[in-house]
């Protein structure tokens, strides 16, 4: 398949506000980044959403750096008061106050130099998804960089694979970024969509 094709599906896939308008559903993202022999900077995060049908929404993010302990902050809307809280501390409440959408940034120039990239788009047939038939789809880029500052070169591996259901909605989609050069770093992103109507949003108890 090409570009075209692959970018098109890949935008109704994403569509899930306007595919689950009015189901209970839930985003779940696992990223893991580490240089190799740097453990200490090694990184891992796990971010859970959960959407209501109307305004009700939860996240809830714990995150890991090198050798600190594991951090967490949950934030819930219900109605017109958002909940928040860090780690097992109280819960605290605010008034929701919408706010206008933050403007668009412009795009920061890249410290790296693209000296050649070569992008195949695949379809890869049917699959199974937790027992769901899905269609699965791949892109895998491949880059030849040199950085500005230092002029390193490094080589680069960016793979992206979607597992899309029958009407169209990605359920998942996993990349994967490898770099190697004076130092090779590996990069994971697994992103998990799934209807749940069994979520309920429950206000917690606030401590006077």
């Amino acid at each position: 398949m090409d570009k075209t094709e692959f970018d098109a599906m890949s935008a109704e896939g994403h569509s899930h506000k306007i595919k689950w308008k009015g189901e209970k559903y839930r985003m779940t993202v696992t990223t893991s980044a580490k240089a190799i022999a740097r453990p200490q900077t090694d990184y891992s995060s796990k971010m859970t959403y959960e959407f209501g049908p109307s305004t009700d929404f939860r996240s809830k993010n714990t995150s890991v750096f090198g050798p600190d302990p594991a951090s967490t902050r949950e934030t819930m809307r219900i109605g017109n008061w958002v909940y928040m809280r860090s780690g097992n501390g109280p819960w605290t409440r605010k008034e929701y106050v919408a706010t206008d959408p933050a403007p668009a940034k412009e795009s920061e120039e890249s410290p790296f130099q693209v000296l050649s990239s070569e992008a195949e788009y695949r379809y890869l047939g049917e699959g199974k998804l937790i027992d769901k038939p899905v269609q699965m789809f791949v892109k895998t880029d491949r880059q030849k960089r040199v950085s500005k500052t230092t002029g390193e070169t490094s080589e680069s591996t960016f793979k992206t694979t979607y597992w899309v259901d029958a009407n169209g909605a990605i359920l998942k989609s996993e990349f994967t970024a490898e770099t190697r050069g004076k130092n090779t770093s590996q990069t994971s992103v697994i992103i998990e969509w799934q209807l749940d109507p069994s979520i309920t949003f429950t206000a917690p108890d606030i401590t006077p």
